[in-house]
């Protein structure tokens, strides 16, 4: 299939008469847009002292080592992480005694959240043609809570692959070559394999050999040279990720995942069975995504999102960060689409209660989002399959989700180890409940749109010219 033709009729689901029409912003939106980048500015070098466990067990002391060793650091194992954040944690130090040690390691972050704004940014402008729907998702993105809890607060890595990841989904869906990028997330992280089961697809429905993946250990031993080069022994940076992967027993570490919903399975058989969950799923969504007729940006996004849900959802051993990228992505495909708010919406509801059973032991909140994604998963799965199910929200299911998602924030503090409110447990418990259940009932509210002359949203051909 050529992905640089027209998409025939069949392709398409029906664009809006008034592209970008309920994102009017009463200003000019680059304007709006710039002033809110540097209200997240602000509100990241408000967050940066704050300091969670790992950064008196990992974070300073590789900084201290980095600053100590300069660009001799690599040539040992100074971090338990590849090659890639040893460079980036090496060049800050650069500016050591300029700014505060914990804000140059958190600052790393930070350039790297807002090149994934500005990439959304490009991203929506190209699927939409709207300048306010690719400002709000350039602010969205920049401004998340998941994106400010992660890096604002834990100093955490995620938005350094999540931006390669991005832009793999970016290329892949205008029909360019995404797996460079891709290859470089998976050097980055390993969790940038999350994105696999799209790579595979679109590689073979853009009709390229599949021997571009052979490209992605390429690219890891290519960004590894300068450590060879310093002296590191090649197994050594081989095994980064057979270590981490030994570094703890458990089938969930607090990610919202199938495994926190069944805390009773052994530790060997859910590995085992998570593994081939993991495995049949991503197969099935490679061949769906190659036998795919649409070939609109939306659509593509659509199915990197799937694609970073399901992954991470099904695979054991996984974290409460995990989900990072698709989180993100979901943001985007939102600004695309209407019709997908509250996935954009649950996700980061669902990620920053994942972070708070880490942070303050509330681990009611990962099973609350734990079944929050399988909803939403199987949402979007359905919207993958037969998109003229869908509707856009209503504005009374969105405003009730976000009042529902209100009520279990202010009910969280009085949940907190080690001594929880008994009361305010059996309220929290109650508020889930319908939070899930609202959330489901409004996903999944049959509308079929072309029956009922109600529009999906704009879905831009990938050939199709841009328009300002």
């Amino acid at each position: 299939m050529s992905s640089g033709s027209s998409d025939s009729p069949s392709d398409r689901v029906a664009a809006d008469p008034q592209p970008g029409a309920g994102l009017r912003l009463p200003v000019d939106p680059r304007v709006a847009a710039a002033a809110l980048v540097l209200v997240g500015l602000e509100i990241r070098l408000a967050m940066w002292s704050y300091a969670t466990a790992d950064v008196g067990r990992y974070l300073w002391p590789w900084y201290a080592f980095a600053r100590d060793h300069g660009w001799r650091a690599l040539g040992v194992a100074f971090t338990n992480y590849t090659p890639f954040y040893g460079y980036l944690l090496i060049a800050a130090t650069a500016f050591d005694g300029h700014a505060p040690a914990l804000l140059l390691i958190k600052a790393i972050s930070f350039v790297f959240e807002l090149a994934t704004a500005f990439l959304a940014y490009r991203f929506v402008l190209r699927a939409t043609g709207s300048r306010n729907r690719a400002s709000v998702a350039l602010v969205a993105c920049w401004l998340a809570p998941a994106v400010l809890y992660n890096g604002a607060l834990w100093g955490q890595a995620d938005s350094i692959w999540t931006f390669f990841i991005v832009l793999a989904v970016y290329l892949f869906s205008t029909a360019r070559n995404g797996v460079m990028p891709f290859g470089v997330a998976f050097a980055v992280k390993a969790q940038g394999v999350f994105l696999g089961p799209f790579a595979l697809g679109m590689i073979v429905r853009q009709r390229r050999t599949v021997l571009w993946l052979g490209a992605v250990p390429l690219i890891y031993l290519a960004i590894a040279a300068p450590t060879l080069l310093a002296g590191r022994p090649l197994m050594d940076v081989l095994g980064v990720y057979l270590d981490q992967a030994n570094t703890f027993h458990a089938l969930s570490k607090h990610a919202a995942s199938l495994w926190a919903l069944t805390p009773s399975v052994p530790y060997t058989a859910g590995v085992a069975i998570g593994l081939a969950l993991a495995a049949a799923a991503g197969l099935a969504i490679t061949v769906l995504i190659a036998r795919a007729k649409r070939t609109d940006v939306e659509f593509n996004t659509l199915a990197a999102c799937l694609s970073l849900l399901a992954m991470p959802f099904l695979l054991p051993k996984m974290h409460d960060r995990y989900f990072y990228a698709f989180e993100v992505l979901s943001i985007i495909l939102a600004c695309q689409n209407r019709r997908y708010l509250m996935v954009a919406m649950a996700a980061q509801v669902s990620a920053v209660l994942s972070y708070l059973a880490f942070d303050h032991g509330i681990q009611g909140g990962v099973l609350v989002a734990a079944v929050q994604n399988l909803i939403v998963g199987g949402f979007l799965l359905r919207s993958f399959l037969q998109p003229s199910l869908a509707s856009q929200p209503r504005p009374g299911e969105v405003w009730g989700y976000v009042l529902l998602s209100a009520a279990m924030a202010w009910l969280l503090p009085f949940c907190r180890e080690p001594q929880p409110n008994p009361v305010a447990e059996r309220a929290f418990l109650g508020v889930s409940v319908l939070l899930l259940s609202h959330l489901g009932l409004a996903l999944f509210r049959l509308a079929p749109v072309r029956g009922r002359g109600r529009s999906l949203g704009p879905a831009t051909s990938i050939a199709a010219p841009e328009t300002r």
